[in-house]
């Protein structure tokens, strides 16, 4: 009788449990990828565009108006060439 009535759970629940398991670990595995894609695109555009970077610098007060026009005004003159 032990046998016939532990070959259901063993033979029902264990591959359920493991296809949950394997489901909530593919789901964590592909919310860390696609966090850590949206991370490095945000970078990787950023570093790509000097212009973007020297604004966001300029609008945290990192440096001053002087800086940001000189800078602003190399960083034109670079993309003319």
């Amino acid at each position: 009788m032990g046998a016939a009535g532990g070959g259901g759970w063993m033979g029902f629940g264990l591959p359920w449990g493991l296809l949950w398991l394997a489901l909530s670990v593919a789901l964590l595995f592909a919310a860390a990828y696609l966090l850590a894609d949206r991370l490095g695109d945000s970078g990787a555009r950023e570093a790509a565009d000097p212009m973007t970077t020297l604004e966001r610098r300029y609008a945290r007060g990192e440096i001053d108006d002087e800086a940001f026009e000189e800078r602003r005004i190399r960083l034109s003159e670079r993309d003319r060439l």
